[in-house]
């Protein structure tokens, strides 16, 4: 059995605001260090749209849900959340999944 089989993946989706594209990076960036550190964070990758500059994804995976809504409470998690406000076009798409099949 894949010792990775209960973890948890979630993509999260942010368009920046027009001009704070790089400001939205910025912040990203920011709280990657700090998730990667937390208890329970397998990967934390941020993507940029190829076509759609403004629009970055962060790549989650998590040991488990318990993992990820620990991470939720983090300092550097209401932080961020503090300022994206402010940076983003509309509201952030947030999408969990389980892992149905893995080589």
């Amino acid at each position: 059995m894949n010792p990775h089989s209960h973890d948890m993946i979630v993509f999260a989706t942010a368009k920046a605001a027009p001009g704070k594209e790089k400001e939205l990076e910025a912040a990203l960036r920011k709280v990657a260090g700090p998730t990667r550190a937390q208890p329970g964070s397998v990967a934390f990758r941020l993507y940029r749209a190829v076509h759609e500059p403004g629009t970055l994804v962060a790549v989650e995976r998590w040991a488990s849900r318990e993992h990820h809504e620990r991470h939720l409470q983090g300092e550097h998690v209401r932080a961020l959340m503090a300022v994206m406000g402010d940076l983003l076009a509309e509201p952030p798409q947030i999408v969990e999944f389980e892992i149905i099949d893995e080589a």
